[in-house]
């Protein structure tokens, strides 16, 4: 969750969903990820928030920039945490549910580089997921 520092939760480490009720939030352009702004739809709704979105962009970048200038607040992944700008905080979200699938594709005749790059930084990321598992549970 990206907070901008005038924000109520700004100071919090964590946020529950149902804290958004009300609250103005920010989107991902729902004509370039559909998927993404359903599952987004669902995982609010099941916590009694609404989700239409006052503002929509195309970047995440974009989204955070406009978060970071106080006009709301978005559910961001977890992934965009390392762009830092001024004002702008990241929570966690308490609900162990809260998270969104996203899937990759790409034909296999020709993978650009960065469909090829993110296919590696998944597969290293699963990698230590599994690794984790298997350790914990003793395997």
């Amino acid at each position: 969750m990206a907070v901008h520092s005038q924000h109520r939760l700004y100071r919090a480490d964590k946020v529950r969903l149902r804290q958004l009720a009300g609250e103005r939030l920010i989107g991902f352009d729902r004509n370039r990820s559909r998927s993404l702004h359903a599952e987004l739809i669902s995982l609010l709704y099941a916590h009694s928030v609404g989700y239409p979105p006052a503002v929509e962009a195309t970047e995440y970048t974009t989204i955070l920039g406009i978060v970071a200038a106080g006009e709301g607040l978005a559910v961001v992944p977890g992934g965009v945490r390392t762009f830092r700008l001024p004002g702008l905080r990241y929570l966690a979200i308490v609900e162990a549910a809260a998270s969104v699938r996203l899937v990759l594709l790409a034909g296999t005749d020709n993978v650009s580089g960065l469909v090829g790059d993110s296919f590696d930084t998944i597969a290293s990321d699963l990698g230590d997921i599994m690794r984790t598992i298997l350790e914990t549970d003793g395997v």
